[in-house]
């Protein structure tokens, strides 16, 4: 009996430590992604270099290409009563971090409800993501992997892009 209850405990303490080990982790890529992103993106100027209506909307585009090779793209639109931003930063070619945010902004108002999650990748793969508001992760339904599909329709949209 003895035994057996010593062996649950040790259990439980492993399971404890690498539930730790793992949120810490996932911690420690999302706080140095943030961190680069922030570097990066204040090498970045903040207008708009197209415009674009692919979606049946009109959509704002920033391109910021960094001497680092890294490069930020940020999307905006209003439509109906909901602003939307996309944000996708890359390093080296790869997608580390993207940004999806739903603001719902009637015209002549402020801000009444927002929504946003960030997303982290590492070789292709979404390792962590931080949600705050109410929106899209609240549905059981929904899958935080369409931000690498969403991403690849925002690229083949950019070369679609006129120069």
């Amino acid at each position: 009996m003895k035994n057996a209850f010593l062996t649950l405990i040790l259990t439980f303490g492993i399971l404890s430590c690498n539930a730790q080990s793992q949120r810490e982790k996932e911690e420690k890529i999302r706080l140095e992604i943030n961190t680069e992103f922030k570097q990066n993106s204040s090498n970045c100027s903040g207008g708009i270099d197209a415009v674009s209506d692919f979606n049946n909307k009109t959509e704002f585009w920033n391109i910021c290409n960094l001497k680092n090779g890294n490069r930020i793209i940020t999307i905006e639109s209003h439509e109906k009563e909901t602003y939307y931003q996309e944000i996708y930063f890359e390093k080296n070619g790869e997608l580390v971090y993207a940004r999806e945010t739903e603001n719902y902004m009637p015209k002549n108002y402020f801000t009444q409800m927002s929504w946003n999650c960030e997303f982290y990748a590492e070789n292709g793969k979404l390792i962590a993501l931080m949600s705050l508001g109410h929106g899209k992760t609240e549905d059981e339904e929904w899958n935080p992997d369409v931000i690498f599909e969403m991403y690849k329709n925002r690229l083949t949209e950019l070369k679609r892009i006129k120069k």
